[in-house]
């Protein structure tokens, strides 16, 4: 009978959130203490943490982000309903209330989500192995499903 084989993967996630700690996930990374990492295509050192996640050949997800920053599609340009008058995403909980209140516009999340994943490509030339959410937007939506439709 054949044995089960079981590999723990640990996964850092926010990596390209910033310099800091883009350091701290490679230094784990390379003591073995993480496995993988996943990608915030829209912060501040993504380009950074991009060509860390190619020199040290770490592998790398993207970490959909609808919450926290600027927009990388799109919605950068104008009126959407993920960001406020500022330009800047809802937040946590301004992102779950909007979901909860049917405010998301389900065509927006896809425009957004297709744009970090071209941007994804375009600092890591190549699909991620794994796509996850910022602050766990890919459990939403939890509200009324009416606007998603």
């Amino acid at each position: 009978m054949a044995r089960l084989r079981v590999r723990l993967v640990v996964t850092a996630d926010d990596f390209g959130y910033c310099p800091r700690r883009d350091e701290g996930i490679v230094e784990a990374f390379l003591a073995g203490a993480v496995t993988s990492v996943s990608l915030l295509v829209n912060g501040s050192a993504a380009e950074s943490a991009a060509e860390l996640a190619r020199r040290h050949q770490i592998p790398t997800g993207l970490h959909a982000n609808l919450s926290e920053g600027r927009p990388v599609g799109p919605a950068r340009h104008g009126a959407s309903s993920l960001i406020g008058s500022e330009g800047f995403f809802l937040g946590k909980m301004g992102f779950r209330r909007a979901v909860a209140a049917g405010e998301v516009i389900l065509a927006q999340v896809r425009e957004e989500l297709e744009a970090q994943l071209s941007r994804f490509r375009e600092l890591l030339g190549r699909d991620p192995t794994h796509v996850d959410g910022h602050q766990h937007v890919h459990v939403l939506p939890g509200g009324q499903t009416s606007s998603w439709a």
